[in-house]
């Protein structure tokens, strides 16, 4: 059996010493010879089970940090900030190692478009979808996989009972840790995805400036195109004379993301939800990642992409009442995982995990008397009954249900 860790934190262990997580997150520059160590000997270990598991020690310039080994986040306690959830649970199953393969020192991922087009290649020109067309789903990933992947990833689909309020800075931040470990066809993640950064008066110039190189970076010449991907939250639609303009939270207004009708209305189509008013009533966030190139006279244009509807906290959501679940799942001081889909529309999946208990999950149920949709809430009711002890469920027909708190305590088979 594991014993109960309370609230103080896993301890690790880096080269031999025992240091307490959240001490070395709050302090990590402390750390840095202990980090150095563990990172040449290769001995990490997370104490979050017996015998303990061992974790990675990457070097980012001069700056060590800490990462879940390969495919070992479904051994970790539930609890534990290495924890993953099994492949069994994730869109991301669906994938081959060429199209996301990770290893020790971070993750490749082969992106469905071109980074970088050869002029005259017509296949280019196309209105762009999110990849999720089956010549694409197994060996590169479309853009709202590479969304998903990042989310999940950075564990920004997981919600633990501990946290307040999950702000764009604290998710700019993940994001850009996890793009600092990540390749995306061939680039640096952090140069081939611009996030945008949180505003700040005091650094708004500063903010422009890192887009304008970021876009310097999109090089047109003769013979090529550089193409890169920018993912922030949406904050408007405005119509222009030839489509729309996309306004991004934290970003300038005069640096906005154009776009022909066509490619705006393809987006709305893939992603109806998330662009959708019911999301927006219920408090949603939209995230977007779009496809970009600089146009001739210097200005973003998108030419593809995916949204994703995400709660006030930025945990992805289905539908607005997914949104109002993870609310109440949140208000009641419960830790869950949303998972998520990735291109993998036919996936199905748990609305929730809740990982403050074993085999715990939450449905929320729709689309009454479809039946394609009472074929996936067949499936999910015969897999529930053979593996789930507890299961909460909301038909939004009927009244919320009352979510029930966390367990007092808690012991793990291992």
């Amino acid at each position: 059996m594991i014993k109960q860790r309370g609230q103080s934190g896993w301890a690790i262990s880096l080269a031999d010493k025992t240091v307490r997580l959240p001490d070395l997150r709050a302090n990590p520059d402390r750390y840095t010879r202990l980090l150095a160590d563990a990172h040449a000997q290769k001995t990490a270990h997370c104490g979050c089970r017996e015998p303990m598991l061992p974790i990675v020690v990457r070097c980012r310039g001069a700056r060590y940090h800490l990462a879940c080994w390969p495919n070992e986040g479904p051994r970790h306690d539930p609890r534990c900030p290495f924890f993953h959830l099994a492949p069994a649970l994730s869109g991301r199953q669906a994938y081959s190692d060429a199209a996301i393969h990770e290893t020790a020192t971070g993750t490749a991922i082969q992106f469905a478009e071109p980074l970088t087009v050869h002029v005259g290649d017509t296949s280019s020109d196309q209105v762009l979808g999110d990849g999720s067309g089956p010549s694409k789903r197994r060996r590169s990933v479309g853009a709202l996989g590479v969304l998903h992947h990042l989310w999940e990833s950075a564990r920004l689909n997981a919600w633990n009972a501990r946290q307040r309020h999950r702000t764009w800075p604290t998710v700019a931040e993940a994001l850009g840790e996890q793009l600092a470990d990540t390749v995306v066809s061939g680039h640096r993640g952090n140069e081939a995805v611009y996030v945008v950064p949180p505003y700040r008066a005091d650094a708004a110039a500063a903010n422009m400036e890192r887009f304008d190189r970021f876009l310097g970076s999109l090089r047109r010449n003769a013979t090529q195109i550089r193409r890169g991907l920018v993912l922030g939250e949406l904050k408007a639609v405005r119509p222009t004379r030839y489509g729309v303009a996309y306004q991004l939270a934290h970003q300038s207004p005069q640096r906005q993301i154009f776009a022909a009708a066509t490619v705006d209305d393809n987006l709305r189509r893939r992603h109806p939800v998330a662009l959708g008013q019911a999301g927006e009533r219920a408090g949603g966030r939209p995230i977007v990642l779009l496809y970009i190139e600089r146009s001739p006279n210097g200005y973003a244009v998108a030419l593809g992409g995916a949204t994703m509807l995400t709660t006030p906290d930025y945990i992805p959501a289905d539908s607005s009442y997914e949104i109002r679940m993870a609310g109440a799942l949140t208000a009641a001081g419960r830790s869950y995982i949303k998972p998520v889909a990735y291109d993998q529309a036919e996936a199905v999946l748990p609305d929730f995990v809740l990982t403050d208990q074993p085999d715990a999950y939450v449905e929320v149920w729709g689309l009454p008397g479809r039946d394609f949709y009472e074929q996936r809430k067949a499936r999910k009711l015969a897999h529930y009954q053979r593996h789930a002890r507890t299961l909460i469920e909301w038909d939004v027909a009927q009244p919320f249900p009352t979510i029930p708190p966390a367990p007092t305590t808690r012991t793990t088979q291992r």
